[in-house]
């Protein structure tokens, strides 16, 4: 699969996860790619009110990310988890 990113989030992406936007994941890659940028999220300092905005900015490629990824690939769906997305596997009938 291949991420369709903003233009604001393309940058904050390829800075996140150290690969190319336009290279094409397979599913264990996207999976990895999610949980890294979940990973830095998590690590970000608090920044709600200030203009630069880091957390929000990664919650939105975070939740952007994860609903591409359940479009994708059937077997995955997102569920919130206080306001952050996860990624959980359904089992296929």
């Amino acid at each position: 699969m291949q991420f369709e990113l903003p233009r604001r989030h393309r940058k904050s992406f390829e800075v996140s996860t150290k690969k190319k936007l336009n290279t094409k994941f397979n599913k264990t890659e996207s999976l990895e790619i999610f949980e890294t940028i979940k990973k830095e999220y998590n690590s970000s300092p608090v920044t709600f009110g200030s203009s630069s905005g880091k957390k929000e900015a990664l919650l939105e490629l975070l939740i952007i990310t994860a609903s591409q990824i359940a479009a994708e690939y059937k077997d995955c769906d997102v569920v919130l988890n206080q306001g952050v997305p996860e990624i959980k596997k359904v089992k296929s009938s």
